[in-house]
């Protein structure tokens, strides 16, 4: 795992979500899952409309995980899969997410450190030993090219944000 501190700017989002405990049924990094199913809802969208002028065009899906009163006690939470887009005028079948200009600790992830329990151990060791704490609710993982799939998981590379500020 490799992590950089950050700043990005402000980002539009364009996706489909989830609500609710998305590992109920299948457990994390199984495409049977929710987010499984977001990823696939999303993908069959943008193959039936290849032309999308609201698209900013960058070759990167967005997962977001958006955190609540009912995360902890019942492991619900937003799951959010899109792409960048232009402008918050979408397709009805789509919704957008605004994430304000940030400091981020990106985190990248190589092979078995993508499933494994980093996420876990972020507010009790990784943001601790870098003497900052989370600054919003929600993580984003970006997929872009070197992301082969669930199946090839150990050959895969992805980089993960955490809005931070100093301790």
């Amino acid at each position: 795992m490799h992590t950089e501190r950050i700043h990005l700017p402000a980002m539009l989002l364009g996706g489909v979500g989830f609500y609710g405990d998305p590992f109920h049924q299948k457990g994390g990094w199984d495409s049977e899952n929710e987010i499984g199913h977001a990823f696939e809802r999303f993908s069959a969208f943008a193959a039936q409309h290849s032309e999308r002028p609201y698209s900013s065009g960058r070759e990167v899906l967005y997962e977001l995980h958006i955190y609540g009163s009912e995360t902890q006690s019942k492991g619900r939470f937003e799951v959010f899969i899109g792409e960048e887009v232009n402008t918050p005028i979408l397709p009805i079948a789509l919704c957008s997410k605004y994430l304000p200009a940030a400091d981020y600790l990106k985190l990248t992830l190589f092979g078995d450190e993508i499933s494994g329990d980093w996420w876990q151990a972020l507010s009790t060791e990784i943001l601790p030993s870098l003497r900052l704490k989370q600054s919003a609710p929600y993580i984003i993982q970006t997929y872009d090219h070197r992301f082969k799939g669930t199946d090839r998981i150990a050959e895969s590379v992805i980089d993960a944000y955490i809005p931070v500020e100093e301790i």
